[in-house]
């Protein structure tokens, strides 16, 4: 049936994807599927996710590329497809280093397989996908066709996603458990839960008012720390850093309550 966008130009990153970094392991594993049953309730990244929780499979990220083929007057343009804002950044970084790509970005994920994992694993995933910054008109229609697809977007969008899926899959990912463990005047304490991952070195802090929430920076050896200027109000951002130098793609954050 008619499908060349929606969603066999994603199946074609996939499997361009898996092909270049077979030769290129990473520290972390990467897990290519395509799900069937979308449009029929979900059902194959529904089962997906089941699966995995029920294996006690740690996904700490995703990308889910839906319809990546349609281009607009011919220009070489994409959305991100994101709840993770983390992701999203690695996306567009990705996208305007390693590929010809312009990508805008949309908080959109309704209806898409991304909601099995947001239902498991929360906001995890991100992703390019063409609805609905940049809809196809031949979107569920027949003449969704080869000939209605750009494939130079096609190969650019992949370049995208293995450059992001290299940097994901090599860099820490967010911590948990990040709280409060007392406040003292203007100081307070804070602990999290030690990264799982391997060749973890210290934690950055980045800390300070609502409209200023960067304004404190510091560093931790070890999963907790006292931060000075610290009051009611002050958001607190913790992310982990490696061996290499690379710093975790999404901060685990809490707000200091009154």
């Amino acid at each position: 049936s008619p499908g060349a966008d929606d969603n066999t130009s994603g199946i074609a990153v996939l499997l361009e994807a898996a092909r270049v970094l077979a030769r290129h392991p990473m520290p972390a594993t990467i897990v290519f599927a395509a799900f069937t049953g979308e449009e029929s309730g979900l059902w194959g990244s529904r089962e997906f996710v089941d699966r995995a929780v029920e294996a006690g499979d740690r996904i700490v990220g995703a990308i889910n590329n839906d319809m990546v083929g349609w281009s607009n007057n011919h220009r070489l343009d994409n959305t991100i497809r994101y709840a993770n804002s983390g992701i999203r950044d690695v996306q567009h970084a990705g996208s305007f280093l390693f590929s010809k790509l312009i990508t805008y970005d949309s908080r959109y994920f309704r209806g898409t397989d991304a909601i099995s994992y947001y239902n498991a694993y929360g906001d995890i995933f991100g992703g390019i996908g063409g609805h609905p910054i940049v809809a196809s008109p031949y979107y569920h229609q027949s003449t969704d066709l080869l000939e209605t697809v750009n494939h130079q977007l096609i190969t650019e969008s992949c370049k995208s996603a293995v450059a992001s899926m290299m940097l994901l899959a090599s860099s820490p990912s967010r911590i948990n458990g990040l709280e409060l463990v007392r406040r003292r005047g203007s100081s307070a304490e804070i602990r999290w839960e030690p990264s799982p991952e391997a060749g973890i070195v210290s934690y950055t802090i980045v800390y300070g008012p609502a409209d200023d929430p960067l304004r404190h920076e510091t560093t931790a050896n070890e999963p907790q720390a006292t931060l000075t200027e610290a009051g009611p109000g002050t958001v607190v951002a913790v992310r982990a850093v490696n061996a290499r130098g690379l710093h975790g793609w999404d901060w685990a954050r809490l707000t200091i309550e009154r």
